[in-house]
């Protein structure tokens, strides 16, 4: 490598990143995920825009020198492994089993529809856009698995951003795509052992297949299981001793993905599994805190992820490669495949009608997801430059529609004042607890105090089963513990203020002052989500800092008002008991 080539490569992931930075957040601020501005700025630099307007320019700036272009790819590769991994971390395979009578069938309904259906477009697709020397099966099925697939990080950061994360159809929805994604990874496993060592031009080999599918399902089962627990263990171990966080943890995560994505890839499946795998076995919100959890993903979203994306469409030409009728087929296929298929395994399981539709179009984005199939499609010689463009195209187009989708098939349910879920007596401006075990338990007690016929062993044993599957810490000082009871018959918000603030694991880090607990009957949905979005959107910065200062209840009652009440004369009729 030579000085001239070293300065280039400095300069284009200077412009690279910083254009793609500065468009993911323009997109972001429009409340569309920013893998789709970062993708537009490589659309602009690439050969799409900058290498035909200015052809000199892009090629000056991106020439065809075989070490150039190994260098940036690298480096761009690089995103690719870090983003499956905090991909990884978000998905909880302990919640998906404890779950798994609603989110098992939504997820398989929501991969195994769209994959058929995905499956018959390609096969009938083969004719014109297949590759020559790879067969037709290995091709259908991997299309099939990117039209399919759920971007689950777009997913969770809608539901972060609707207030919502921590309620019940939030873990729910995250659950059950953490089993998307690796059903959809298994897919992609029987693909690779076809146009591997068990395809290609010479056909199908069954054996080679299954030894490729084989070892990924035993890999991936230990690594679920044992690897989990073990890799928690040494988690905990790291914080026992002290040793600097979050510098520990974020090295023995990354070394962790570099082992897995060494073991996929002698058994035949692309590295980047490996680092969803690593990042599940590393997901334990038990042993890697929220905010450790959050420092990895910035470091993924700010650096790598922004050059991968960016990246991936440089020399690729989206104008002479855009065929309308392939990019609109692949597109309707994507899209209302997927939301049929979450919407049938909702009606199997008998959810209530209002939680089938927000459940339904939540799995209809493929994001980054899809992009990254498609890459790997590409890469591999298995698509060429009409479908990949295609995917990239349904991927980003699910991807925008799904946030106002989603926000739209909220608000359609009945709007409740939440205020008139609070009493007198459940705002408490001292909590004596210190702990959020015993904060709950204290929170619990005063329920029973108000509403007599609770059974209050029940209560406690509902909250802290709930707080143990996904941790109500919203951040902002504010957490959220809930239930909901089969003997309530209304619902029920307790307030407990804490000065000196109580351990949450909130994904900012910071102490939980205020503790609002929400009991909700066990077959009234629509409350819960209200409440919650209630209340995390609206106790800004200003309110928490009324309440946290409140010395009574009736101050704490003063500072609530503008928060809750839709109606402002019902405060006046503020309940007693």
């Amino acid at each position: 490598m030579t000085e001239e080539q070293l300065l280039l490569f400095l300069v284009q992931v200077f412009v690279v990143l910083g254009l793609a930075r500065l468009m993911g957040e323009v997109f972001r601020r429009f409340d569309q995920p920013p893998f789709a501005g970062e993708i537009l700025a490589g659309v602009l630099l690439g050969q799409t825009v900058l290498g035909t307007a200015f052809p000199e320019l892009f090629h000056g700036l991106f020439p065809d020198d075989e070490l150039q272009l190994a260098m940036f790819e690298v480096t761009a590769e690089i995103g690719i492994l870090f983003l499956l991994l905090a991909i990884g971390l978000e998905v909880d395979v302990a919640n998906a089993w404890k779950l798994r009578s609603q989110s098992f069938s939504v997820a398989v309904t929501g991969v195994v529809v769209p994959l058929v259906v995905g499956f018959g477009m390609a096969w009938w697709l083969f004719g014109t856009w297949g590759e020559p020397g790879f067969p037709r099966i290995a091709y259908s099925l991997f299309v099939a698995a990117a039209v399919s697939i759920t971007a689950i990080t777009i997913v969770a950061r809608l539901l972060f951003d609707l207030k919502i994360v921590k309620s019940d159809l939030g873990l729910l929805l995250l659950s059950a795509m953490a089993i998307n994604e690796l059903l959809g990874w298994v897919v992609l496993a029987v693909v690779m052992g076809m146009i591997g060592g068990a395809g290609g031009a010479q056909g199908v080999r069954p054996d080679a297949i299954a030894a490729v599918v084989l070892g990924t399902i035993l890999f991936s089962a230990v690594c679920a299981s044992i690897g989990r627990a073990q890799v928690t263990k040494l988690l905990r171990w790291f914080d026992a001793q002290g040793l600097p966080s979050p510098a520990t943890p974020l090295s023995f995560v990354v070394c962790l993905g570099l082992v897995c994505g060494i073991i996929t890839a002698e058994i035949g499946v692309h590295p980047i599994f490996g680092f969803l795998i690593a990042g599940v076995m590393a997901g334990d919100h038990k042993a890697l805190s929220e905010h450790t959890r959050s420092v990895i993903t910035q470091m993924v979203e700010a650096i790598f992820v922004p050059l991968f994306f960016a990246g991936i469409c440089l020399h690729v030409d989206f104008v002479g490669s855009f065929e309308a009728g392939l990019v609109a087929v692949v597109t309707v296929v994507s899209v209302f495949g997927k939301f049929f298929g979450a919407w049938l395994g909702t009606w199997l399981v008998r959810m209530p009608a209002f939680d089938r539709l927000p459940i339904a179009i939540a799995h209809i984005p493929g994001g980054s997801m899809g992009v990254l199939l498609a890459v790997v499609g590409r890469n591999a010689g298995l698509i060429g430059e009409e479908v990949f463009v295609a995917i990239v195209f349904a991927s980003i187009a699910s991807a925008l529609v799904v946030g106002p989708a989603l926000a739209w098939s909220l608000r359609r349910r009945e709007e409740q004042n939440v205020l008139g879920f609070f009493v007198r007596d459940g705002l408490i401006p001292g909590l004596a607890a210190e702990t959020r075990h015993d904060v709950i338990d204290e929170l619990v007690e005063c329920a029973g105090q108000i509403r007599p016929r609770l059974d209050l062993d029940v209560v406690r044993g509902g909250v802290h089963a709930r707080e143990e599957m996904m941790g109500t810490g919203v951040g902002r000082g504010i957490a959220i513990p809930h239930a909901r009871l089969e003997d309530l018959e209304r619902p029920l918000v307790l307030l407990g203020i804490s000065r000196a603030g109580v351990d949450w694991d909130a994904i900012d880090d910071q102490p939980a002052h205020l503790v609002f607990l929400i009991l909700t009957p066990a077959d009234d949905r629509d409350s819960q989500l209200e409440i919650l979005h209630t209340i995390a959107s609206g106790v800004d910065d200003e309110r928490a800092h009324d309440l946290l200062y409140a010395e009574s209840s009736d101050e704490m009652w003063t500072a609530l008002l503008p928060v809750f009440n839709k109606d402002r004369e019902a405060g006046e009729g503020l309940r007693s008991a």
